[in-house]
């Protein structure tokens, strides 16, 4: 089974980890993917070697990494170096670079109207990422209907979720995770 599926079947809350100090915290949850958002250069390396002691997941967004070019190179130094587990980015190009590394894949798609929606379906079909996350996540319910009939990726709700009555009902209605920088999210994953 995909690790990322693995993952969220056991809990499906993904803690997006935006400030190095909440790292503890992040730890102490039961979810078991950290996305690191922002991540800098300098500290990343130490911040990987101890979510490795968990049994963790550890994805880096590309598009908000400080201090690293976003490309193929970049993506090997985070693989063979580094020791992260996949990435999160809007490109489709770093997608596949990343998976010829053995890296999973989280392609992130801003659902605006229609034609995003359109988009956003023609660039999974053609980078063929592990998973999709969907921005607005609040829209995974109303978009489901548009996006789950001609992909096959697990799809993650990201953005403007706050309770868990929204978790559970985003949860229901056609996402497999949700992504949070919330610390409230990250507690709902200890309950869910």
């Amino acid at each position: 089974m995909n690790p990322l599926k693995y993952a969220l079947n056991k809990n499906p809350i993904i803690v997006s980890l935006t400030e190095p100090d909440d790292l503890e915290r992040a730890l102490a949850t039961d979810s078991n993917i950290i996305i690191l958002i922002q991540a800098d250069i300098c500290t990343l390396e130490d911040t990987v070697k101890r979510i490795k002691q968990t049994d963790k997941l550890i994805f880096v967004h590309m598009d908000l990494i400080k201090g690293l070019k976003r490309d193929a190179s970049g993506i090997q130094f985070l693989a063979d170096k580094i020791g992260i587990d996949g990435i999160v980015t809007t490109h489709s190009n770093l997608i596949q670079t990343a998976k010829q590394l053995g890296l999973l894949t989280i392609q992130r798609v801003f659902i605006l109207d229609t034609a995003s929606i359109k988009q956003g379906i023609k660039s999974i079909k053609t980078s063929q990422p592990d998973g999709v996350e969907i921005l607005p996540g609040i829209a995974v319910p109303h978009i489901q209907k548009h996006v789950k009939p001609v992909i096959k990726q697990l799809i993650i709700a990201a953005g403007l979720i706050n309770t868990q009555e929204e978790i559970r009902y985003i949860l229901q209605n056609g996402a497999q995770g949700v992504s949070s920088s919330s610390l409230e999210v990250w507690l709902a994953a200890s309950e869910m």
